[in-house]
C-alpha cells in the first residue's frame, strides 16, 4: 500500500502556489503650494485615471513614514501601524510581481501634470516598493531622474529627482 502511494506521489502533477511581494510605486501628490493632498483629493485625482496604466493597477493608498519623514515602512512591517500615514497614489502589480511604469498625466484643479517615471521593477529586485515625492502641482511635463540613485530600500525618493522634461 505504501509503495502505491509513493508511486502515485512521484508521478502525479504537483502544483505549488508561489507568492511574491508585489511591485509597487507609491507617488505622494502635493498641491501647488507643496502641501500633501488629502485622502479625498488623492481619491479625486485617482478617479480621473484609468484603472490600469502599463502593467500596474492604479489606486489611492497610504504610505507609513517613520519620524524622520524619509524612511517608510512596507505594509507587511510590524512598524507600519506606528508610522505617520500619508495619502499617495499607488501603481502596483501583484499578479506578476514586476512593474513597468512609463508615464501618467495627473489632473488636479484643472491643471495637468505629466509625469515620466520610466521605472521597471524586476521580480528579484530588493527595492520593490519605491515611494516618490512630488514637486508642487503645476502644468508641464517632468521626468524622474534616477541615474545615480543608490536604490536605498525604504527611503523616500525626493522631489529633487524630478526634472523638467523637454
Amino acid at each position: 500500500m505504501l509503495s502505491l502511494w509513493l508511486i502515485a506521489l512521484l508521478f502525479s502533477p504537483i502544483t505549488i502556489n508561489q507568492s511574491c511581494n508585489p511591485a509597487v510605486v507609491d507617488y505622494i501628490i502635493r498641491d501647488e503650494k507643496g502641501k500633501v493632498l488629502s485622502e479625498a483629493d488623492v481619491n479625486s485625482v485617482a478617479s480621473l485615471l484609468p484603472k490600469t496604466i502599463d502593467n500596474a493597477t492604479v489606486d489611492p493608498t497610504l504610505v507609513s513614514f517613520a519620524s524622520d519623514k524619509v524612511t517608510y515602512y512596507w505594509p507587511e512591517s510590524v512598524e507600519w501601524e506606528n508610522g505617520t500615514k500619508v495619502p499617495a497614489l499607488g501603481f502596483a502589480n501583484a499578479a506578476t510581481c514586476t512593474l513597468h511604469l512609463t508615464e501618467v498625466t495627473l489632473t488636479y484643479k484643472n491643471k495637468k501634470m505629466r509625469l515620466i517615471f520610466n521605472v521597471d521593477i524586476a521580480r528579484s529586485q530588493q527595492d520593490r516598493r519605491p515611494v516618490v515625492d512630488s514637486l508642487p502641482f503645476q502644468e508641464g511635463a517632468f521626468e524622474l531622474d534616477l541615474k545615480d540613485w543608490e536604490r536605498e530600500s525604504h527611503k523616500l525618493i525626493p522631489a529633487t529627482r524630478w526634472k523638467k522634461a523637454n
